[in-house]
Parts: structure tokens; sequence; C-alpha cells
């Protein structure tokens, strides 16, 4: 069987992945020796290889991905990783402009409210 990826490859993609270390490029480079711009070279190449391993999220863009994976809500995911509700957002967003997908306007919920009774024309 044929290697898709050199262990270099598979190295700084395990480092900077959020699957696994989620570093950032710089921190990655230092662990492994090299420049930050032979990590991205290394993970260009991989990505041309296997592009079904990009792209990649960050550790905290993970964890966010599986909280909505179970159904967490928004306020429920930023108590647990103690962020604030509007970056929970945000990386909601990133999450979707990386991956492609699209975001779904928010669905507004209507309560029974008294006026609502003189707008009913049939009853049933």
């Amino acid at each position: 069987m044929k290697k898709n990826l050199s262990d270099k490859q598979v190295q700084a993609y395990r480092l900077v992945s959020g699957d696994f270390e989620g570093l950032p490029v710089v921190e990655a480079a230092k662990r492994m020796g090299i420049t930050p711009r032979a990590v991205n070279r290394l993970l260009d190449r991989a990505r041309i290889t296997c592009p079904q391993l990009f792209p990649l999220l960050t550790k905290q863009e993970t964890d966010v991905k599986a909280l909505l994976a179970i159904g967490w809500t928004n306020p429920e995911m930023a108590d647990q990783l103690q962020v604030s509700l509007s970056r929970i957002s945000q990386i909601i967003g990133v999450i979707n402009d990386k991956q492609g997908t699209t975001r779904l306007p928010p669905v507004k919920i209507v309560a029974y409210q008294p006026y609502m009774d003189s707008q009913i024309k049939e009853k049933f």
C-alpha cells in the first residue's frame, strides 16, 4: 500500500489541526525545528494529496463544531468553553466560512398575545 503523506506532512498536520494539537503555524514550526513557511508548504502539499483533511479548524473551532453536532445551544457552549456568546457566534461563522456551509437565519418564535384574537377571521 502506498503512503499518501510524508512523515513531516503528517507531523505538521497533527500539530496544526484542531483535531489533534491545534497549534498556530508559528508554534508548530518551532516544535518541528523549521520555519513557518516550511510548515505552510508541507500543509499545501498535504492539501493536494489529501483534500478531505482540509480545511483545518482550530482547537476551539473543533470543540464548538463537536458541541453543535450533539445539539448544544450557543449559551450552553459559551458557558462550557468559558467564552462570550458573541465569540461563539463568531466561531460558528468562521466554521461555516471555512467549510462552505451556509448559516440559516434564526427562527422567530411567535407566542400568543391577546391582541391576536382580533386578527382571527374564522374560528375552527
